[in-house]
C-alpha cells in the first residue's frame, strides 16, 4: 500500500488544505438528468509555463509553508532554499515538490472554481536524478583564503546530515561531506564520477570525448562541476550513444492530479483522471481512425454530455477501426495501480462479439500512431459470472471495475480504447467517461 502523506500547511496557514487523497466527484458531477448544483466545476489539463515556476516560488502562501517546514524539522533554511531553486531553475526538486506548492498556485490563479474541479498539472521536476547524485547536485561552494587543506574543516559551517560542500582555496577545489550531520570529512567520489576541471567549464561533452576516446555505446559517466549562475554544484550522468555524450540531467516531465474539495489537494495516488463528459474538451486524448468503410469519416467523437462516443453506424452498419488514446501516464513509485471508467453500450450484438468490438489496451511505446505501437490487451473484469462489459442494448452505465496495471509499475504508459467492427456485424455505440488510474483507496477502521 502506498503511504499517504498529509501536509500540515493548512493547519498552520489556514489557507490551503494539502493532502494526498481526494474524493471522486464524477458520479455527482455528471448526472445526465437534473440541473447541476455546482456551476463552476472544470477538469483542466494544465502545463506549467517556464515563468510560472518563479510565480510559484514567490507565492506568499508557499514561502510561509517553506518557513514552516524548516521550523518543524529544525532546519535552518533547507526548504526555503529549495523553493527558491524552483523559481531559479524552472523545475521542482527533492525538497520542493509539486504536491507541496502547486495547490497555492492554482488557488491564486483560479479562485472562482467550485469543489469538484480537477487539475491534471504537467510540470518539470529533477526527482529523476539517481539517488546517489542528489547530495552532490545540491552542494554549495565556499571560497576560503587559506593556504593548506588542513585548515578547511575548522572554517566550515555546521553541517546537515548527508550534506556536501565544495571548497575553493589557493587555486584548488575539493569536496567535503557530512555523513552524520556533525562532522566534515573529505568526500570520496563514486567510482564513475569525475570533477570537471575549471578550464573545461561549459564544455563537458568535449572534455568527455577527450578523456574517454575509446568509449563504447551505453557507457555511463557522472560529472560534477560548480554552476556559477545557479550558485550550486550540478552532477549529472552522461551516456555515450556510440558517437557522442548525452547529458541525463534528471529533469523529467510528470503529471499530477489536484482536486478541489475544502481546499486544493494533491493526490499522489492518482496518476491520471479525465472526466471527459461535461468538460467541453478532450484534455490531451488523441483520436485515430483506420480502414473506414465508405459512408463514414470517423468512429470516435467527443460529446459534452456523454463523453467519448464510438460508433460505425451512420444511416446503416459500416465497418472500421477507431482508437482514442490517453496522454502518457507515469506510474512512478506505483504499488497497485489500476484503471477504471464508466461506460455504456447500445445497439450491440448480444453474444461475445461485443467483447471483441470494444477493447482496452496498454502501450509503453505509443507516439502518434496507434497501429505502429505495441499494445497489450487488458482483460475485462468478471463478477457474478459476468464480464465487466455493459449490456448490449441499453444506455445504462457500468463501471469497468479496477483493471490491474501493476505489470507496468515504474513505467510510462498510454491507454488505448479500441472500437472495431467488421463487415456484416451489428454496430454498437460505445460511450466512455470518468477515466481514472489510481491506487486503491486506503480502508479506514470503524
Amino acid at each position: 500500500m502506498k503511504t499517504k502523506y498529509i501536509l500540515g500547511a493548512a493547519l498552520v496557514l489556514g489557507t490551503l488544505s494539502l493532502c494526498t487523497s481526494c474524493e471522486n466527484y464524477f458520479d455527482e458531477k455528471y448526472m445526465d438528468n437534473g440541473d447541476p448544483q455546482i456551476q463552476v466545476v472544470k477538469t483542466y489539463d494544465y502545463t506549467l509555463a517556464a515563468g510560472e515556476y518563479k510565480t510559484i516560488a514567490e507565492n506568499k502562501t508557499n514561502k510561509a509553508y517553506a518557513v514552516y517546514m524548516d521550523s518543524v524539522n529544525h532546519l535552518k533554511n533547507r526548504y526555503q532554499k529549495a523553493l527558491e531553486r524552483v523559481g531559479q531553475e524552472g523545475c521542482f526538486n527533492n525538497n520542493a515538490s509539486a504536491d507541496m506548492y502547486v495547490p497555492a498556485f492554482i488557488y491564486a490563479k483560479y479562485p472562482q472554481l467550485d469543489p469538484g474541479s480537477v487539475f491534471n498539472v504537467t510540470y518539470l521536476t529533477d526527482d529523476g536524478l539517481p539517488a546517489y547524485l542528489l547530495p552532490y547536485n545540491a552542494a554549495t561552494q565556499l571560497t576560503l583564503d587559506i593556504q593548506d587543506e588542513s585548515e578547511i574543516i575548522g572554517k566550515l559551517p555546521q553541517p546537515e546530515e548527508g550534506q556536501v560542500i565544495g571548497v575553493v582555496y589557493n587555486g584548488n577545489e575539493v569536496l567535503y561531506t557530512s555523513e552524520d550531520g556533525y562532522t566534515w570529512t573529505p568526500a570520496t567520489l563514486p567510482a564513475n564520477m569525475y570533477m570537471l576541471p575549471a578550464e573545461a567549464n561549459g564544455q563537458v561533452e568535449k572534455w568527455l570525448q577527450n578523456k574517454f576516446p575509446y568509449a563504447v555505446a551505453d557507457q555511463v559517466v557522472a560529472v560534477i562541476w560548480y554552476d556559477s549562475a545557479a550558485k550550486h554544484y550540478v552532477a549529472y550522468e552522461f551516456h555515450f550513444d556510440g558517437s557522442s555524450w548525452k547529458a541525463d540531467t534528471g529533469v523529467v516531465e510528470e503529471t499530477m492530479s489536484f482536486a478541489l474539495a475544502d481546499g486544493w489537494k494533491a493526490n499522489l495516488s492518482t496518476y491520471y483522471r479525465q472526466a471527459i463528459a461535461g468538460e467541453g474538451n478532450l484534455g490531451k486524448i488523441t483520436l485515430h481512425h483506420y480502414d473506414l468503410e465508405d459512408g463514414i469519416t470517423y468512429i470516435w467523437r467527443f460529446d459534452n454530455l456523454y463523453g467519448m462516443r464510438g460508433s460505425s453506424y451512420v444511416g446503416g452498419p459500416h465497418y472500421g477501426e477507431g482508437w482514442f488514446v490517453t496522454p502518457k501516464i507515469k506510474l512512478k513509485n506505483a504499488v497497485a495501480p489500476a484503471l477504471s471508467f464508466d461506460h455504456a453500450l447500445n445497439y450491440g450484438p448480444l453474444d461475445e462479439t461485443r467483447e471483441q468490438q470494444i477493447t482496452v489496451w496498454v502501450s509503453t511505446d505509443y507516439t502518434d500512431d496507434a497501429r505502429s505501437a505495441t499494445w497489450t490487451q487488458l482483460p475485462w473484469n468478471k463478477w457474478d459470472g459476468e464480464k465487466g462489459v455493459p449490456d448490449a442494448n441499453s444506455w445504462t452505465y457500468y463501471n469497468s471495475g479496477r483493471m490491474d496495471l501493476s505489470a507496468w509499475n515504474g513505467q510510462t504508459i498510454y491507454i488505448g480504447f479500441r472500437y472495431k467492427t467488421e463487415s456484416g456485424q451489428t454496430c454498437p455505440t460505445w460511450e466512455v467517461k470518468n477515466i481514472l488510474v489510481n491506487e486503491p483507496e486506503e480502508e479506514t477502521e470503524e
